[in-house]
């Protein structure tokens, strides 16, 4: 087990044994959200609503809609109301270097989910390379054991870096496992379901013999395997596979009768609590390591009712103490 997942695993054995002692002042921390539409943001936001409630700290949240300019705004006026903590979801990692500086000047911790920003004290997330190589090693192991001929459409996002990252493990994954396959082609779907159908759309015009869809979330994988579906194609040929597994999109097509195989699960009920439990070290005064990781897995559906409660429809409730148990391994 790694010092950074041994430290996160204290943390949150501390915190699950007991409240915080009570500060004079309530703890104030903001959270400028990336982009509060998408189901990944909103669950995040949720769990951290919910952890900051139970340790009686404030949180304010804003919503910076993927536009940059509003995000340095809404962050300064976090700042101006004085948070003591400010969390921040980069829309542009290389464009947060201000408000990160002001923030310190304002004697203010930062710390950064989904991107690493340079300055900030810690960024609270997965390793989006070595989820990508989970992902890879899972559909390796997966397609010589079913004797498939892989040929991968690859649904990315290279404005951002973790989603790159994302994508750089998967195929790294490919290539060390010798599995021999084709990387047919990769387009940009912008991590929006909409735009995955059209881009995997054209692609499946001009490549037909595409039989394995791998996107960087969950609306890049479904919008890519609806495009297979609306083109007429035998879906029992495809293997889906996804990486986020968000909430109900992710868990609606994996419980269905869907080529959606597998997914890197990434845990936004948890990484929302992990983020409030960073901000509330910060303002003790106690370290943080740069890397405050969350744990991943590769969710099929043959376990993914060891780490969710299957039993309603989606949004399936968490098994928390399962997903802690991850930081063990």
């Amino acid at each position: 087990m790694s010092k950074t997942k041994a430290w996160l695993l204290c943390a949150l054995l501390v915190a699950a044994c007991g409240q915080p002692a009570a500060a004079p002042d309530k703890l104030k921390i903001g959270f400028v959200i990336n982009f509060m539409s998408h189901e990944w943001y909103q669950n995040i936001s949720k769990s951290a609503t919910a952890r900051a409630a139970e340790l009686d700290v404030e949180l304010i949240v804003a919503d910076a809609n993927l536009d940059v300019a509003a995000q340095i705004s809404k962050a300064e006026n976090l700042l101006a109301q004085g948070v003591e903590v400010l969390i921040l979801s980069p829309v542009d990692a290389k464009a947060m270097g201000p408000i990160v500086r002001q923030a310190k000047a304002a004697g203010t911790k930062v710390i950064t989910e989904s991107n690493p920003v340079s300055e900030a004290v810690s960024y609270v997330g997965i390793d989006n390379y070595a989820g990508g190589v989970k992902a890879g090693e899972w559909f390796a192991s997966y397609a010589a054991e079913k004797g498939l001929d892989p040929k991968i459409l690859i649904v990315g996002f290279p404005n951002f870096e973790d989603c790159r990252q994302r994508v750089d493990g998967f195929k790294d994954a490919l290539a060390t496992s010798g599995l021999t396959h084709e990387i047919i082609q990769e387009v940009d779907g912008q991590g929006l379901k909409e735009k995955a159908f059209k881009v995997a759309q054209d692609a499946l015009t001009a490549n037909p013999q595409i039989n394995v869809i791998y996107g960087i979330n969950d609306d890049s994988t479904t919008g890519g395997m609806a495009a297979y579906k609306a083109a007429g194609l035998d879906e029992a040929a495809l293997t889906a596979i996804g990486f986020g597994f968000e909430g109900t999109v992710g868990q609606t097509a994996l419980t269905g009768d869907t080529p959606y195989a597998a997914a890197l699960a990434m845990f936004p009920n948890f990484v929302g609590s992990a983020l409030i439990d960073a901000a509330v070290q910060l303002s003790r005064g106690e370290q943080l390591p740069p890397h405050y990781e969350t744990p991943t897995i590769v969710v099929t559906r043959d376990n993914i009712s060891r780490f969710y409660d299957t039993s309603t429809e989606p949004p399936f409730a968490l098994k928390v103490d399962a997903v802690r148990a991850l930081m063990q391994q």
